[in-house]
């Protein structure tokens, strides 16, 4: 439990990174930047991961935009 919520905090935080205005002013206004491909950083019990690729996802068609923005 506690490497799930270490990763969803990682994950979190990477996209957060990702989201800087510089990368806001290329997306539209219902996308966000999610990592697609992870894989560990150290040892699997530190629960360290790193994104390895980057993709657009579009939340325009979706309930509730503001989840699929986190990656959720």
């Amino acid at each position: 439990m506690v490497a799930l919520v270490k990763w969803l905090l990682v994950t979190w935080l990477s996209i957060m990174a990702v989201s800087s205005e510089e990368n806001l002013s290329r997306l539209k206004k219902d996308e966000a930047w999610v990592c697609v491909r992870w894989q560990w950083a150290g040892a699997p019990v530190d629960g360290r991961v790193m994104c390895v690729e980057w993709a657009r996802k579009d939340c325009s068609n979706r309930l509730y935009p503001e989840i699929c923005k986190r990656g959720m």
